[in-house]
């Protein structure tokens, strides 16, 4: 599938779904009433000591299986095709496009083969299960660390956009197990304390687990328009391993460039906000270009859902504006250093999200909400 043209037409958000750390869509995000659900624990057994780490869980089973997995995943795509008005019973030949840095490394944790010739795992065991069950020749699998599920989603939108499809479902997959979490542990990424927030206090990630679906289409919902544009894809050349000021400049004002928009244009910007190295080149980055412009974190509610996040934040803000509102950030803090719209009501109006990833791949767009 070739999508390297410049989309011609509109991408439309129809529906969402979400399984997180903050349950699922029946404790809709955004509500005053649906209280927030703090990270669990999970001990890292690195370097011969035993930790207690928070970790925000999202699922009953850990490690959980190929067959779980698959399941959550099917579960996630009808309900999004629900919300949107699809027969969710019909899905057949609606290209899919999936996002995820762990893929089938719990199953293999649940039950490790017997010998090397035993081994059979792919990136490609959950889009097999997804082709039989939707009936769709065309499932694609991201694999490019944190921005894995924004890379699925750009893919797909630009497949509507260039005529190649008339709808889009988009998937987001991360699920806890030892391999990454003792990993990033043993890196000294990891924070040791819950409550603390980026850009704040926070001294490393919380890590999470999620699955999520979005359904996209060349016309919007009957009920609200939730365009997505502005597409824009790039790599950070000056440093894999972490963040650099030139280059995210460069993807956020081209972002805005695609978009046709200026700073000032925007209701707010969805940050990256994991926490982590990135934290400090985000803040220099937003002083250049929207000082001012209301921030909206999502990674204090979820974890860092690694390959899952683009995916799941984006359910979240889809689901906010539906209810017209975010919900306070989880720990309140008066020398928070950002303006936010935490707490507050979501207007109509544009909002970047942009996304980071491990080895340099970047990836931002705009979301214009009119409901």
């Amino acid at each position: 599938m070739n999508t390297t043209n410049t989309p011609s037409r509109a991408a439309y958000l129809c529906g969402s779904s979400y399984w997180c750390a903050q349950g699922q869509g029946s404790r809709p995000f955004g509500l005053p009433e649906t209280l927030f659900l703090p990270p669990a624990f999970r001990t890292a057994h690195g370097l011969g000591q035993q930790r207690e780490l928070p970790y925000f869980a999202a699922f009953p089973a850990a490690p959980a299986t190929l067959a779980q997995l698959c399941g959550w995943i099917e579960a996630q795509i009808r309900q999004a095709a629900t919300a949107a008005g699809w027969d969710a019973d019909n899905l057949a030949g609606i290209p899919v496009f999936i996002g995820s840095t762990s893929y089938v490394m719990s199953d293999r944790e649940a039950a490790p083969a017997a010998s090397p010739e035993e081994e059979h795992y792919t990136l490609c065991e959950i889009a097999g299960y997804l082709k039989i069950r939707l009936r769709s020749p065309n499932v694609f699998s991201f694999a490019t660390s944190c921005t894995a599920a924004a890379q699925a989603l750009l893919a797909a939108a630009r497949s509507i956009g260039n005529g190649l499809a008339e709808r889009a479902i988009v998937v987001g997959i991360e699920s806890f197990n030892r391999l990454t979490f003792e990993h990033f542990q043993a890196m000294g990424l990891l924070e040791t304390e819950p409550g603390r927030l980026p850009f704040l206090d926070a001294g490393g990630l919380v890590l999470g687990e999620a699955a999520s679906a979005l359904v996209l289409s060349a016309q919007p919902h009957r009920d609200y328009a939730c365009r997505l544009h502005g597409f824009t894809a790039q790599t950070d050349h000056l440093n894999l391993t972490a963040s650099s000021v030139e280059p995210l400049h460069s993807l956020l004002a081209e972002c805005l460039c695609r978009a046709g928009m200026a700073a000032p244009d925007l209701c707010g910007v969805k940050t990256h906000g994991s926490g982590g190295l990135s934290d400090e080149v985000e803040m220099q980055v937003r002083r250049q270009i929207w000082p001012h412009t209301p921030a909206l974190l999502f990674k204090p509610y979820t974890g860092h859902t690694l390959g899952a996040s683009a995916a799941v934040e984006t359910a979240l803000l889809h689901a906010a504006l539906q209810q017209g509102r975010l919900p306070p950030l989880p720990v309140s803090s008066s020398d928070f250093p950002l303006p936010t719209l935490h707490g507050q009501p979501l207007p109509n109006g544009s909002y970047l999200n942009y996304f980071l990833g491990f080895g340099g791949s970047h990836c931002a767009w705009v979301l214009d909400w009119q409901g």
